[in-house]
C-alpha cells in the first residue's frame, strides 16, 4: 500500500506543478501549449497503431506465403521424386514405398517381373502403395485382393 500511496502522491505533485506553469501562462499560450501535447500525444499513439499494425500485417502475409508453400508440397509431393529413383531397381524401388507406406511387402523377383504379396487392413493403404509404384515407373500386369480375417490381401505381379 505504501508504494501506491507514494506513487499517487507523486503523480498529485506532477499534476499541481503543471497546472501553476500553466496558470502563469497567457491565455493564448495556454491553448497553443496544450493544443500541441494533445497532437504530439495523438501522432505518438497514431504511430505505434501503425507500426504494430504494419508488423502483423508483414506476418499474416508469411503465414499465408508458407500455408500456400505447404499446400503445393501436398499436392506435388506424389509426383516429386529424389534423382536417385532413376537408379533403383524395381526390387529397390517396391522396398522403397513398401517402407514409406509402412507396409511388410513379400516379393518374388523372377526375371523382370515381380510378385508381391502384402496384407493391411486398410484398403487406402494398399491403393496408394500400388498407385505410388506405377508413379515410380513400375508397370502392374496382374492383381488381386482377397479379404481374409479382417485384412485385405493384396497380390500383384509388377514389370
Amino acid at each position: 500500500m505504501k508504494t501506491a500511496q507514494k506513487l499517487h502522491s507523486s503523480i498529485d505533485q506532477s499534476i499541481e506543478k503543471v497546472t501553476d506553469y500553466l496558470e502563469q501562462l497567457p491565455v493564448r499560450d495556454r491553448y497553443v501549449l496544450v493544443c500541441t501535447c494533445i497532437v504530439v500525444l495523438v501522432t505518438a499513439i497514431a504511430a505505434s497503431l501503425w507500426f504494430m499494425h504494419a508488423a502483423a500485417n508483414k506476418q499474416q502475409n508469411r503465414v499465408n506465403d508458407l500455408k500456400d508453400t505447404l499446400v503445393w508440397m501436398q499436392s506435388n509431393a506424389v509426383t516429386m521424386k529424389p534423382v536417385d529413383d532413376l537408379q533403383l531397381t524395381a526390387a529397390e524401388k517396391v522396398q522403397r514405398v513398401a517402407q514409406q507406406q509402412g507396409l511388410s511387402v513379400a516379393s518374388q523377383q523372377s526375371g523382370e517381373q515381380i510378385q508381391l504379396v502384402a496384407i493391411h487392413a486398410n484398403y487406402a493403404i494398399l491403393a496408394n502403395f500400388l498407385t505410388q509404384l506405377a508413379q515410380m515407373g513400375l508397370s502392374i500386369e496382374k492383381m488381386e485382393l482377397i479379404s481374409e480375417n479382417e485384412q485385405i490381401k493384396l497380390t500383384a505381379l509388377v514389370q
